[in-house]
């Protein structure tokens, strides 16, 4: 636990966190159906910090096709700090707000940042203009809480360190396709501390591009401090929450689908975790993987690799 700093450091302690607001929050966004309209859906916010929002990104489930094209037909908008304060004239196309709808760790950013206090709430109006349900719809609102200093865990640099570039690969051995993983542990090697800066997950091993896809597409993590203290409110997908290691990156389009290369993600802009998460050598970071393909497709159990990327510290 760190004491308060010296000026000039920021008076507030920024902590990485996404808000999850899908269908474990509100059930209607279950299945959205064609021409359908949901007002007053409404994310209720932690009561331990504000949270200033700095991103957004928007996800469905993946369909037997591969595809999420229903998402281009979603028009939505969101309010500020204050309930139905809406930041938005009037309903947008979030094919038209963002690039690949904020995936593959490459949220569309929010500029200025909004800062909602404490308990507050994010509200969400919506409508389906498409001829298809959309299954599953997710919007993660991503950012930081904003904690006073000394009142949460804040590993910070020690005053003079030598620091090298290092990567920490994660395998993840037969995920079944409806499992969870608890309590999962990483601990970096004993002889530095570990600065977690950015995410990568690879599909799985011996799979073809569509296949992985449709095998690794509901695959999501949950991670937290050593106390246990969580950094999101709900389990986020790894192709919200990290880059995607293919190579070349790809999304899928289209019915047959057709997997197009994107502008941003892939192995060459991996997902970011803002701020940095310090690890010291001794300590842990914990998190829990979930699987939610169910036996679609004839899915079964799978392995793959996440990658923590980040630097070793080593203090002089």
């Amino acid at each position: 636990m760190s004491s308060a700093p010296a000026s000039p450091l920021p008076q507030l302690q920024e902590r990485h966190h996404d808000y999850v607001l899908g269908p474990n929050q509100d059930s209607r966004l279950a299945s959205v159906a064609p021409g359908q309209e949901i007002d007053n859906i409404e994310l209720q916010l932690d009561p331990d910090a504000p949270f200033m929002l700095r991103g957004r990104a928007v996800r469905q489930a993946y369909d037997s096709s591969l595809t999420q094209n229903n998402l281009q037909f979603l028009a939505m908008k969101w309010t500020g700090p204050q309930r139905g304060e809406f930041r938005q004239q009037d309903f947008v196309l979030e094919s038209l707000a963002m690039a690949n709808f904020g995936q593959d760790g490459n949220p569309k950013p929010i500029r200025p940042s909004i800062t909602y206090p404490a308990s507050g709430i994010i509200g969400v109006n919506l409508i389906n203009r498409g001829p298809n349900p959309i299954t599953n719809l997710t919007f993660f609102f991503r950012g930081v809480k904003l904690f006073p200093w000394g009142s949460v865990p804040a590993y910070r640099y020690p005053t003079s360190i030598k620091g090298i570039s290092f990567s920490y690969p994660i395998p993840i051995l037969n995920l079944g396709p409806t499992e969870i993983r608890q309590n999962l542990i990483f601990q970096p090697k004993p002889d530095a501390d570990f600065i977690f800066r950015a995410g990568e997950a690879t599909p799985p091993f011996g799979s073809g591009e569509g296949e992985s896809r449709r095998q690794f597409a509901e695959v999501a993590i949950k991670l937290y401090d050593w106390s246990k203290k969580p950094f999101s409110n709900d389990f986020v997908p790894l192709d919200i929450l990290f880059g995607g290691g293919t190579f070349p990156a790809s999304i899928p389009f289209g019915a047959t689908p057709d997997f197009i290369v994107p502008f941003g993600p892939g192995p060459g802009q991996p997902g970011l975790i803002y701020p940095e998460i310090y690890v010291p050598r001794l300590n842990q970071l914990l998190y829990d993987l979930q699987r939610t393909d169910g036996n679609v497709n004839a899915n079964q159990n799978e392995s793959f690799v996440i990658n923590l990327i980040g630097s070793k510290v080593f203090p002089q």
